[in-house]
């Protein structure tokens, strides 16, 4: 339990109304119950806010006042993370090896978790406070930094290189081959995948991901990148600092990606392609040239927003238009018709 001016330090913001206040967690709107603090994004929500069983909110700046007590920011969404954090610690783990677990040759894990039923092949380095979670299979050669966690049934194929504060989630697979083949007289041979990952600090990645080692050299994500589910990135692909990746999206071989780029949901784009700094590749589009830096392209091929949005305009009104262009067509030929019986 804690107190509305407690937590308004906390958050570095401004206090409205009672700070004796006592919270006693951090919930949603529709599922605050008494006691509860909650988050006001926008002003479109803050009557259902004020409306709820919640003691208190979460403010914008936006909003100067309110009828129930409140704590008003600069960044509800980051205060309100930090809330949820506050009454929700992350879990703490014992460390050590569990006996279950096999170990290969020449380990070095001092200070770290391994849970059941674990697999780590030989001359494996894992940093202290890092957390390999049951079923995770870790092979020959692996290094992962310190901080990590690496949760159920991972996988990390041979070499491959993990940095500090990363957190890979159940069944992503990092290192499997990337897809590569030669193809002579209608068949298919295989060319040796013989590279790595390297994902640098701060990445997270999401459940059943799949990031494929490189052909050689390394497929690299760079630090601060956040990974959906579901996510592909192939063999040799560049994932620079900061990127969002959001479900479904998908990378073909070499793609280099700037900092700061966002693929939103089932969008992807070709291989051997460049994407800027700060650029936005909508949902479900599809980008088949290189971006330049704050770009914004949506659609299937992708295109600049704008035009993208005239596109879509314009065939929404295909029904129309064609109609219209039936009866011109019909117009006409009453016309030559006319104009053939006065000849």
């Amino acid at each position: 339990m804690t107190t509305l001016a407690e937590l308004a330090k906390l958050v570095n913001g401004e206090i409205i109304g009672d700070g004796n206040v006592v919270i006693t967690g951090v919930a949603g709107i529709d599922n605050a119950k008494d006691g509860d603090i909650t988050l006001v994004a926008s002003l479109k929500v803050l009557e259902r806010a004020i409306n709820s069983q919640a003691v208190a909110i979460i403010i914008p700046e936006t909003i100067s006042e309110v009828v129930k007590p409140a704590i008003r920011v600069k960044n509800p969404r980051l205060a309100f993370a930090i809330l949820l954090n506050h009454f929700n610690p992350p879990k703490t783990y014992q460390k050590g090896i569990d006996s279950t677990a096999v170990i290969g040759s020449d380990f070095k894990g001092d200070h770290c978790t391994i849970g059941p039923l674990v697999f780590i092949g030989n001359q494996v380095t894992i940093g202290s406070d890092s957390v390999i979670m049951p079923g995770a299979i870790i092979e020959d050669g692996v290094q992962i930094g310190s901080n990590c966690i690496i949760h159920s049934n991972v996988v990390i194929r041979e070499n491959c290189i993990i940095g500090n504060n990363v957190q890979i989630h159940a069944g992503t697979v990092i290192g499997a081959d990337g897809f590569g083949y030669v193809t002579v007289n209608g068949k298919h041979y295989k060319v040796p995948q013989v590279g790595i990952v390297q994902i640098e600090d701060d990445v997270e990645i999401g459940a059943c991901v799949t990031i494929d080692r490189a052909t050689t050299g390394v497929t690299l994500v760079k630090r601060g990148t956040k990974i959906d589910n579901l996510v592909q990135v192939a063999h040799n692909c560049q994932v620079g600092e900061d990127n969002i990746i959001i479900a479904q999206a998908a990378l073909a071989g070499s793609t280099k990606l700037g900092n700061r780029v966002t693929l939103a949901g089932k969008s992807g784009v070709i291989g051997h392609l460049n994407v800027g700094d700060d650029s936005v590749v909508a949902a479900c589009s599809l980008v088949i040239n290189n971006l330049a830096p704050n770009s914004f392209v949506s659609g299937f091929p992708a295109r600049p927003h704008a035009t993208d949005m005239r596109i879509q305009a314009a065939a929404g009104r295909l029904p129309e238009l064609l109609k219209e262009f039936k009866e011109l067509q019909k117009k006409v030929a009453e016309l030559e018709q006319k104009l053939q019986n006065q000849g």
